[in-house]
């Protein structure tokens, strides 16, 4: 229990700087996320558009 409650304060801690690093990791992985959603839903969204025209 010591051991969470440490971990804890250091969070509270790091999310409070300015520079943090959590708040910087959390950020580089929305943008990653984001990123693979339009990779994934363009071309998809293409995809089923030509389909409904029936150009493919």
């Amino acid at each position: 229990m010591e051991r969470l409650n440490t971990f804890a304060e250091m969070f509270v801690e790091d999310v409070n700087k300015e520079d943090s690093v959590i708040i910087d990791l959390f950020g580089n992985i929305v943008n990653f996320l984001f990123k693979l959603i339009l990779a994934v839903s363009v071309p998809g969204s293409i995809y089923v558009l030509l389909k409904f025209t029936g150009l493919f």
